[in-house]
């Protein structure tokens, strides 16, 4: 489990398992880790969980925060990461990390915002909704349905057949076309991420709101061209 080592100027503080959807950090009597450094904002910065990664967000601190010596206001965390704000030092450890920066991850961030405004019980912080907000992690998403996927009808690979069974997924090219497929409790959905033009589904634009999915949905955004399948048995 992922966890945060925290240490003030050299000295050991203690310990803190990424357990849940958020973290709060800062001097708040009721931040999820308590900072008492006078140059620690209220609500300082906040850990968001997405499957097995995290990203931390800059609250709108007053003196900001660093990750490995450089100034950030948000980033997926990267196993061994060092936080630093105000004194302290924040080290990330987490084994189960996805090395590198691949578009998924990237575009994750992006679509959290998307997530958060059909889930408002997941915003990060009421008083700042303009903070990309923490989508639903692998264990929560607790369904009472079979593993969905899609199956390429065009490009390189026609036929190929891609599961969904995390969180999120992204399809498109970025800088064009990119559609996002989430997998909640009641089904799979399809959002428009990226891209002047909306996806279709059957031939019918989606606009800017999810939509569920159904078996054999003819997903188009783009170049991009997908058949949505429920896995049987």
């Amino acid at each position: 489990m992922a966890k945060l080592i925290v240490s003030f100027e050299g000295a050991l503080k203690g310990h803190y398992f990424l357990d849940k959807e958020r973290f709060t950090i800062g001097r708040n009597s009721d931040s999820d880790i308590i900072l008492e450094g006078r140059g620690v904002s209220n609500i300082h910065a906040v850990i968001v969980t997405i499957s097995n990664d995290h990203v931390l967000e800059d609250a709108r601190s007053t003196n900001g925060i660093l990750v490995n010596a450089k100034k950030v206001e948000k980033h997926i965390l990267q196993n061994n990461d060092v936080i630093e704000l105000s004194g302290y030092q924040l080290k990330y450890i987490n084994q189960r990390a996805t090395s590198g920066m691949d578009f998924d991850k990237t575009m994750i961030m992006r679509a959290a915002q998307l997530e958060a405004e059909e889930l408002p019980e997941h915003r990060t912080l009421q008083a700042k909704p303009q903070l990309a907000t923490a989508v639903l992690s692998a264990h929560s998403v607790k369904t009472g349905f079979p593993l969905g996927g899609v199956k390429n009808m065009q490009g390189q690979q026609p036929g190929e057949e891609i599961l969904i069974s995390r969180p999120l997924k992204t399809f498109g090219q970025p800088g064009m076309q990119v559609v996002m497929i989430s997998r909640r409790p009641h089904g799979y959905y399809v959002t428009h991420v990226e891209g002047k033009k909306h996806p279709r589904v059957n031939g019918k634009s989606i606009g800017t709101q999810p939509v569920l999915l159904q078996e054999n949905d003819l997903i188009e955004a783009g170049d991009v061209k997908l058949e949505f399948f429920m896995q049987s048995g």
